[in-house]
């Protein structure tokens, strides 16, 4: 009672024989990362950046029963035109779906044009 008076507070004062407690962590936590584990998980987090930036999607396209890849009609064009013009590079492709055709139509470069079937 007489150091609350002193103090003014509820609390009671540290002396040494009442020593302060240290917190505990209950929860336990995980463990600090090692310089080999910090550069291993810098390096899996830059693979899915980089995997992340360079998406391409899966682009199908479907009409009533049938479903064709955009992707590789793509590639199917680009050899197409390949096929023809063997050192010309390809610098702009526009490709055209007419699913109830059956038909894919693209212009490469702005001036040659090809059809395609799928």
């Amino acid at each position: 009672m007489a150091d609350m008076e002193k103090t003014g507070t509820a609390e009671p004062v540290e002396t040494a024989t009442n020593p302060p407690e240290l917190k505990k962590n209950r929860r336990g936590g995980r463990k600090p990362y090692t310089e080999a584990q910090k550069a291993e998980a810098a390096r899996k987090r830059a693979e899915k950046k980089a995997q992340a930036e360079n998406l391409t999607p899966a682009v199908l396209v479907q009409y009533q029963d049938t479903e064709a890849d955009v992707n590789a009609l793509v590639d199917a064009a680009k050899s197409d035109f390949k096929a023809v013009k063997k050192w010309t590079r390809i610098t702009t492709l526009s490709l055209y779906i007419k699913p109830e055709e059956r038909m894919a139509y693209y212009v490469v470069n702005g001036d040659f044009t090809g059809k395609l079937s799928f």
